[in-house]
């Protein structure tokens, strides 16, 4: 079988070999690593090469790739007979540690997906065991799950990215979809477990909105002759999502960690045979699966994950015969979160305030522009330079402003007044607000914190209003939306509404003494 090698295989290739340290080969979904991987292996032919993988599927396709091309192969799994001296050696990373006293060598060690697992027990005393001279892992996102680099130690190769591989007609256009129900779901009170939204608490809000979803993707997807691989939230989800599809008389496959091994194998096989255009799972499919033909991409439930975000939508941009472009239905606002498949991402950020700042810098906040309707890459570039930048500029003549000395004076005495107030309880709310702001930013959430500005603004306010109970209920108020994991970003409106309430309830307290005081007259 003839292999057609792209450039940026080869370079990357040639650079990890010649790299002289370990090395990260970076290759978007699509990009052709089980073509590197055969690529290294004959460029190494006086090398002992074991390959490493954590996906069971993978072993079949790339023994084929590697015989097919003159490499003979050892497998070390089970259902396969191990036979040794191959010139490569395939190794289901879980079972290694039952055949240790196979006594593999291995002079260059190459592992797939190399951001699983990279720094746990399994993958770590493998290493050990085997001792290689040289280590190359091949990803298509080489971060952890906070957007950080994942190993320091390791030279990251990058010779190519997902908008050259689309400009180049090696992966197929995504075009983007946010229905308005994305957008109407508010995620503000779910808890965070490890960087992402808690499972348990997301649940609480997506098993309200099943039936909507399967709506969504009848009316944006299937109905339009798509196939469609649909990515829920947890086993439960998938469950109820299947339900809804059910009522609707939607034929579809699940697949989850609670089924057998049959029976999701069999589901998969009816997927990739086309007998089903519809495919509901958790995160099994999220690494690993390759179903050329698959054209669009549900996603049932956000995330904070980027990487996770980029191996989701990676599952429906593989170029097929046929296939003009891929859908991504964002029904769970990921699109704002992360930006778009085409955006450049430097994965080589060393902290979680680095890569947070760079997420930040990629997310669309004019997302309202777009809802309803589907749009590209390129559209929402448009649309942004439109929005940000008047082809016309206008300069409105303003009145010059006069001020009495008397207003002067009064401004400067309350301006005094309000400083002078910073007391105890001031220092008090101000030091919870900046509390609350430390906590959101080590939980990568900066969208909630409340910024500078505003913080000054509502300072100068309560002075103005000021009342003990006022700041008491300022503190509680700020402290109580950090318990319910909200934002304080728009803490200054809530303050505003609080002094009102307050004025509001004295003046019905005036009223009533008024008037017992005119009816004892």
């Amino acid at each position: 079988m003839q292999i057609l090698e792209k450039d940026y295989q080869i370079s990357s290739v040639n650079k990890a070999i010649n790299a002289g340290v370990n090395s990260i080969i970076v290759l978007p979904t699509g990009g052709g690593k089980s073509i590197c991987i055969l690529k290294l292996c004959q460029a190494m032919p006086d090398k002992k090469v074991v390959v490493s993988l954590r996906n069971a599927a993978l072993i079949p396709q790339l023994l084929n790739t590697l015989s097919s091309n003159g490499l003979s192969v050892s497998v070390v799994k089970s259902g396969y007979k191990y036979i040794a001296g191959g010139d490569v050696t395939l190794i289901m990373e879980q079972s290694f540690a039952r055949r240790k006293h196979l006594n593999i060598k291995c002079d260059v060690l190459l592992r797939d997906e190399y951001h699983v697992g990279c720094m746990g027990g399994v993958y770590i005393a493998m290493r050990e065991e085997l001792s290689p001279e040289l280590i190359i892992g091949l990803t298509a996102t080489p971060i952890d799950r906070l957007g950080v680099y994942i190993d320091q130690s390791m030279k990251l190769i990058e010779e190519t990215t997902t908008k050259d591989l689309i400009a180049r007609g090696e992966l197929a256009k995504p075009v983007y979809k946010v229905p308005s129900l994305s957008q109407e779901i508010d995620y503000s009170s779910v808890k965070m477990y490890r960087g992402d939204f808690s499972v348990s608490g997301l649940d609480c809000i997506l098993l309200e909105h099943c039936s909507l979803v399967a709506q969504q993707t009848i009316d944006d997807a299937l109905s339009q002759g798509r196939k469609v691989m649909l990515f829920a939230n947890s086993i439960k989800h998938v469950e109820a999502l299947s339900e809804a599809f059910d009522l609707l008389g939607v034929e579809h496959e699940i697949v989850h960690s609670q089924r057998t091994i049959n029976d999701n194998d069999e589901s998969i096989r009816r997927y990739k045979s086309n007998e089903v255009r519809l495919i509901i799972n958790m995160s099994m499919l999220t690494i690993g699966f390759d179903d050329p033909a698959t054209d669009c991409v549900v996603l049932a439930r956000p995330t904070k994950i980027l990487r996770l975000y980029l191996q989701i939508i990676g599952r429906c941009l593989r170029a097929s015969p046929g296939k003009t472009n891929a859908l991504i239905l964002d029904l769970a606002q990921c699109i704002s979160t992360h930006g778009f498949a085409e955006d450049y991402r430097d994965f080589t950020r060393k902290t979680a305030k680095s890569a947070a700042i760079m997420s930040e810098r990629l997310s669309v906040t004019n997302i309202g522009q777009f809802v309803d309707g589907e749009f590209s890459y390129q559209e929402s570039i448009v649309r942004k330079v439109v929005k940000r930048k008047s082809s016309v500029t206008r300069k409105k003549v303003r009145p010059t402003l006069v001020a009495s000395k008397e207003l002067v004076d009064r401004a400067a005495s309350n301006r005094a007044t309000a400083l002078l107030r910073l007391n105890p309880r001031m220092e008090k709310l101000v030091s919870t607000i900046e509390l609350v702001n430390i906590v959101y930013e080590q939980q990568d959430e900066t969208s909630k914190m409340l910024d500078e500005v505003a913080m000054v603004k509502i300072v100068a306010l309560i002075g103005f209003a000021y009342s003990d109970a006022l700041v008491d209920s300022c503190t509680t108020l700020v402290e109580t939306l950090h318990a319910q994991n909200q934002s304080i970003r728009g803490l200054l409106l809530k303050v505003s509404n609080l002094i009102t309430s307050i004025a509001m309830q004295d003046l019905a307290v005036k009223e009533v003494i008024s008037k017992d005081a005119t009816v004892k007259a």
